[in-house]
This record gives C-alpha cells, sequence and structure tokens, in this order.
C-alpha cells in the first residue's frame, strides 16, 4: 500500500459492512480536462428560462442534475454531444456558495502536489497543528491557509468533527425515524448535522435497491462530489410523494437519483444501479415516499458531548522490543556487530568501541520500527564521558532470530520522528529518509547491512571547474528549492521520537 493510499484509507470516509462502496463520492483529485460538454436542455429557451429562475423556483424543486453541474462543468453552446465526465456537487444548486466553494477547491486540488511527492514525505503522519482539517484530508499549511481563504471567501463554515454512526438504531435514536422501511448501514454524522449512509429499500415490486444517502446541511464547504458521464442518458422527472415532498427523480442506465431542496439542507440519494439491472421509475417512487423527510429539517445539530472521550492520564508511549532484543539491553547478553562482524555483549561493545582514552556510554535509547517492517528496533545514543555525542547504536532482530548491531555517526541519524523518518548530514550531501536493512548481498550471500533510502535529498556537486552545482530531490524526482523546502519543512515539524534512560523501562 502506498503513502498516499494508506492516508486515504485513514482518513476518507468510512465504508459499510456491505458491498456498497462510497467510490462515487469522490473526495480525491482529478485531472481536469475542458471538453465540449452535451446539454441536458436541448432547447436554448428552456436552458435560458432556467438560468432565470429564482431563489424560490429553486425551493420548489424545478431544478434537476444539470443544475448541480459545478461552475466549471457547465454546459456551453454547442450542437456537439459529450459523454465527457463532470461533476455534481451534492450540497446544492449551481452557484451556491456552496458549490462556487467546492468547485474553487476541486480546482485547487488539481493544481498541488499533482504527482503526490508532498504526500509521500507526510506519510501516515498527521501535523496536530493540522488536526482541524481532518474532514478534509489536509496534509500541509499551505492546503490548510487555501481552504480557509475559501471559506471565508464564501462565507462558510468547515467541518471540525464527525462521529461514527454504527448501526439503524443509532441513527433512529439520533434522527428519529425517517427511515421506516428503509435499512440504514454504517456512516458518518458531523457537526453542523451533515451526515451519510449507505442503505437499501426493498421495493413495491421487491427489488432491493442499494444506495448512498447524504443530507449536506447549507453554509458549510462540504468537498463531496459525484463523477458522471452523459446526463442525457438519464430520464428526468419531478415526483410528488404521498407526503407531498417534490422530489426531483433520475433514472439512467446504471444509476438512479433522487434530490431533493429541504431548505435548510440538500438531500442526495445515489442508487447503485439502473434500468440495465432492472430498475423501473416505479422503484424510483418507492424510494422516495419511504422516507420521512419532515424528520430532517429543520437541522439539530448533534449533542457532540454525547462521544466525547474521557480524558486519561498521559504517559509515554514505547513500542514493544523483542524478548532478543530486551536480552541485549537488560541482561548483557551477546549481539552480533554487523560492522566488525563480531559478537560481544553491550558492555562489551561500549568498551572496544570508545576511543582511546576515553569511555563510552549508552546514555538513552528509543524503541522505534525504522524500516516500517511492522518490527521494534532499538536506537541507542551514544555519548563519551566528557559529555560530546559520539554517535548511535541500532539494534535489530533478523529473521533467523539473531540481534544484529550497527554503528551510525552523528549526522547520520537527525531528528529522528515517531514515524522512523530521520534527517543526515554528509559534506555534500544532505536529506532526510528511512532505514533500510538487507541480510544478503546481490549474489545472495549473507551479508547483513543498513542504508538510508531518501525522501528527499539536496546534493552538491563541484565540475571540473570548480563551479558548484546543487540538485534538490524529492522521491528520486528532481525539484526546486522551494518545493523540497516545503517538504522538508513538513517533516521538521512531524512529532519527535520519545528517549529513555535504559534503566526507566527496564523488566523487573
Amino acid at each position: 500500500m502506498s503513502n498516499r493510499d494508506f492516508y486515504q484509507e485513514t482518513f476518507s470516509q468510512v465504508h459499510s459492512s456491505a458491498h456498497i462502496r462510497w467510490e462515487d463520492f469522490a473526495q480525491e483529485r482529478k485531472t481536469r480536462r475542458n471538453k465540449p460538454v452535451r446539454r441536458l436542455w436541448l432547447l436554448a429557451a428552456v436552458l435560458a428560462l432556467l438560468a432565470a429562475l429564482s431563489i424560490g423556483a429553486v425551493a420548489a424543486h424545478l431544478l434537476g442534475l444539470q443544475d448541480l453541474l459545478l461552475p466549471q462543468d457547465q454546459p456551453v453552446p454547442s450542437g456537439q454531444p459529450s459523454v465527457q465526465e463532470r461533476q455534481l456537487s451534492l450540497s446544492g444548486y449551481i452557484n451556491t456558495p456552496e458549490s462556487r466553494g467546492l468547485a474553487e477547491w476541486n480546482d485547487f486540488l488539481a493544481s498541488y502536489d499533482p504527482d503526490g511527492a508532498i504526500l509521500k514525505v507526510v506519510g501516515n503522519y498527521v501535523d496536530p497543528a493540522l488536526a482541524q482539517y481532518h474532514c478534509y484530508l489536509v496534509y500541509t499549511q499551505e492546503m490548510a491557509d487555501k481552504l480557509e481563504e475559501i471559506a471565508a471567501k464564501y462565507a462558510l463554515s468547515l467541518h471540525t468533527w464527525n462521529h461514527v454512526v454504527e448501526d439503524q438504531g443509532e441513527w433512529v435514536s439520533l434522527l428519529g425515524d425517517f427511515l421506516g422501511e428503509n435499512t440504514a448501514y454504517s456512516g458518518r454524522l458531523y457537526e453542523d448535522g451533515t451526515f451519510h449512509y449507505d442503505g437499501y429499500l426493498t421495493t413495491s415490486g421487491g427489488r432491493e435497491l442499494s444506495y448512498q444517502f447524504r443530507r449536506s446541511v447549507k453554509g458549510a464547504l462540504n468537498d463531496v462530489y459525484l463523477t458522471v458521464g452523459d446526463l442525457s442518458a438519464y430520464e428526468e422527472w419531478y415526483y410528488k410523494t404521498g407526503a407531498g415532498r417534490e422530489i426531483t427523480l433520475d433514472l439512467g442506465p446504471d444509476r438512479g437519483f433522487l434530490l431533493t431542496d429541504l431548505g435548510d439542507s440538500f438531500v442526495f440519494v445515489t442508487v447503485l444501479a439502473g434500468t440495465g439491472q432492472g430498475v423501473s421509475k416505479q422503484d424510483m417512487k418507492d424510494l422516495a415516499d419511504s422516507f420521512d423527510f419532515s424528520l430532517l429539517t429543520p437541522v439539530q445539530p448533534p449533542d457532540q458531548s454525547l462521544w466525547e472521550p474521557e480524558p486519561q492520564e498521559s504517559s509515554p508511549t514505547v513500542l514493544p522490543l523483542s524478548v532478543q532484543l530486551e536480552q541485549v539491553l537488560w541482561e548483557d547478553r551477546p549481539f552480533y556487530d554487523a560492522d566488525y562482524n563480531r559478537t560481544l555483549t553491550l558492555s562489551q561493545f561500549l568498551t572496544k568501541s570508545a576511543p582511546e582514552g576515553s569511555r563510552l556510554a549508552a546514555d538513552t535509547f528509543t524503541a522505534i520500527d525504522l524500516d516500517r517492517d511492522g518490527v521494534t528496533e532499538a536506537v541507542l545514543r551514544l555519548v563519551l564521558d566528557s559529555g560530546a555525542h559520539h554517535g548511535w547504536e541500532v539494534l535489530r532482530q533478523g529473521e533467523d532470530g539473531t540481534v544484529y548491531g550497527y554503528i551510525l555517526t552523528p549526522g547520520e541519524l537527525l531528528e529522528l520522528k515517531n514515524d522512523g523518518s530521520y534527517c543526515y548530514s554528509y559534506n555534500t550531501s544532505s536529506g532526510f529518509g528511512r532505514m533500510f536493512f538487507t541480510d544478503t548481498d546481490a549474489s545472495g550471500r549473507p551479508q547483513h547491512s543498513r542504508g538510508t533510502a531518501p525522501m528527499g535529498s539536496v546534493d552538491t556537486v563541484t565540475d571540473a571547474d570548480g563551479a558548484a552545482h546543487t540538485d534538490w530531490y524529492l522521491d528520486y524526482r528532481t525539484v526546486t528549492q522551494a518545493e523540497y523546502e516545503a517538504a522538508l519543512a513538513i517533516q521538521q515539524s512531524k512529532e519527535d521520537s520519545s528517549w529513555h534512560f535504559l534503566h526507566e523501562l527496564r523488566t523487573p
């Protein structure tokens, strides 16, 4: 799994236990392509009329899918048909603040970090300073600043909190029994009352309609949109439910849609099948009649205090060490010194590795997964009796159960972070990256070594004429100095690893 996949899996919307996915509710960047767009409304007079409709007409549900297109995807006069992919806002109709804010945020994301080089540096690290933006997959301060700018421009609030709703019983307890005969799976409820869930309804014809339900409360910036193809493939009509609610319904070959404006919020339901799978117009009407929309307005924001965790005393987190590593650290059992091909104990190593006339000690250590293989290494800080830092000793357990040791100079392991990444500095090169270990050489013979896989680096080379040239890299790709420094700032903002005295955590 790539860092990008890990990050998105960790902080994206919840997937239900059923075979229903939120993939249509895209929250990821897509490259924009300027292609001609086919109009849903074929008559220019009708299009002009729709553009002139008042807010009151919108509230009366006289508009449809075409009017949910994000501003940059609106049709232009053209006689040429197109089936290009376009995006629908799930927060309301065209030119509302919600729709315009979403469009501008999408435009920014399309050009920001297009190859994911900065995100790869971030990995699964979450900067505490950016925690308030976790609902928007923000991973740099630049992204946070742009999000705030857009929200202020359109007078929109930002989501800062959400709660995972587990099942139908919890949905009913929070929102009332608006579901009727529907079955709801898990989903998320936000601080302003915005929510989404996966569910299904068994219609009067015996068909099981699987769908995705979303209520977007107005006045907030929602970064969720729906990617669609040719809108002319959908048959659209207006339907008044038995309770008198006016609904817009759409039915296409593979999907169906239900949309309605509740005044203080907007509801969009995606049915995950269409006419190609036997879904009928009656099925769509049954779905519209199945909900009690009166319980969804006016919006009542949830009481967040119901889910506030009880305060707990903080304590240093230390990853577990293997029994063999503990024995090397606290029982002075032998390990294999990979740099000098010798077997000795830690006390013997410190004596033999000390410069002449000095004594060497390991004053502190940290337990950390340096190579992200799920196994914890121990990193010891080495100091001379003068107090000077003398470097590092890394201890790891190999697959054969042997503990191997590796000596690092002071500049090889700087600013070690909780995720195992670190900075390094040599004469003509510096950067940051992660450690890797090998137990064989290129021919397959035993050879225990380690190295650094750079995530970012700066290399200075002097040519034959004596001129120095500096190059900046991220993930082995040449970048500008500004791009490198932005990634380095993210690296340096990560949480530092926790260091402990050896005697503090010794097993009794």
